[in-house]
């Protein structure tokens, strides 16, 4: 085969691509003016699951799966002092209000008649599962004697993440509802001094560092509700591009960036389709 038909059939081949992707974005254009009065259905979930997996526990005396969770949680720095009233509600609000700013009309389960009576219902929304993980990992900072002597002082650098799973369900489709995974985290601030001097035949270990406390976890919950309702769109509006593809898959997908009004191609962040 000639380098001219090698040519012509690569040059083919990118022109293809380049119409498909072009069809996408004009979908995903379609669907930021279409998708603008459409209900969804948001049912929250009533406790947060609370793990200290890095708690350390005497099994011999503590033989129970029972017991060894108690001893884990009581023994925990941050998540036994959790609220979950006060951390789902900042978590609720904070998503509701945004999906609201991105022109969705969001009803509660218990509003379940005026969803479905409502102009265009598109979505329910079941809060499956949320989990509140506190856990550290051990960091070292080296420092040297007047004789070059090294030491080193170990130090615990904390973390507390928040792992939800969602069930979406569109309305009048006989799509199957799919379970959608989302992972995020805070930890300890390790960016600023920690050092290990030696001043008059000892050591001193200074840390001027960031820990993480209660109000930063309920700082999380406020942004992980913003954040979940960001992905969200996303995850609505590259499903509704899949739609209405014709039956050829989408060979790009987008998120939408709402503080420059534009969309971005193959987000980082996203939801793992778990089923």
């Amino acid at each position: 085969m000639s380098n001219r038909v090698l040519f012509r059939l690569a040059f083919l081949l990118m022109l293809a691509s380049c119409l498909s992707c072009s069809t996408e974005r004009k979908l995903a254009k379609k669907f930021l003016n279409e998708h603008k009065g459409e209900s969804l259905m948001l049912s929250p979930v009533d406790f947060i699951y609370k793990e200290n997996p890095a708690a350390y526990i005497d099994t011999r005396k503590y033989t129970t799966p029972e017991q060894q969770d108690s001893v884990a949680f009581y023994s925990s720095k941050f998540v036994q002092h959790v609220s979950d009233s006060i951390f789902l509600t900042l978590f609720m609000n904070s998503l509701i209000e945004t999906l609201e700013s991105y022109s969705f009309n969001v009803f509660m389960d218990q509003e379940a008649n005026l969803f479905l009576a409502s102009p265009k219902p598109g979505w329910i929304l079941q809060m499956a599962q949320m989990s509140l993980v506190e856990d550290y990992s051990i960091s070292s900072v080296s420092g040297y004697d007047y004789e070059g002597e090294e030491f080193i002082h170990q130090f615990r650098v904390n973390e507390v993440s928040l792992d939800t799973w969602l069930e979406v369900n569109r309305v009048n489709t006989v799509q199957s509802k799919q379970l959608l995974f989302l992972s995020g985290y805070i930890r300890d601030d390790t960016s600023r001094r920690i050092s290990l001097d030696y001043d008059f035949g000892q050591f001193y270990y200074t840390n001027d560092n960031d820990s993480i406390d209660l109000d930063n976890i309920y700082e999380m919950a406020d942004a992980s509700g913003r954040k979940h309702a960001e992905l969200l769109f996303d995850y609505f509006m590259n499903d509704y591009i899949q739609r209405n593809m014709q039956g050829v898959l989408p060979k790009m997908s987008f998120h939408y960036n709402s503080i420059w009004n534009r969309l971005e191609n193959h987000p980082w962040e996203y939801f793992e389709l778990i089923k």
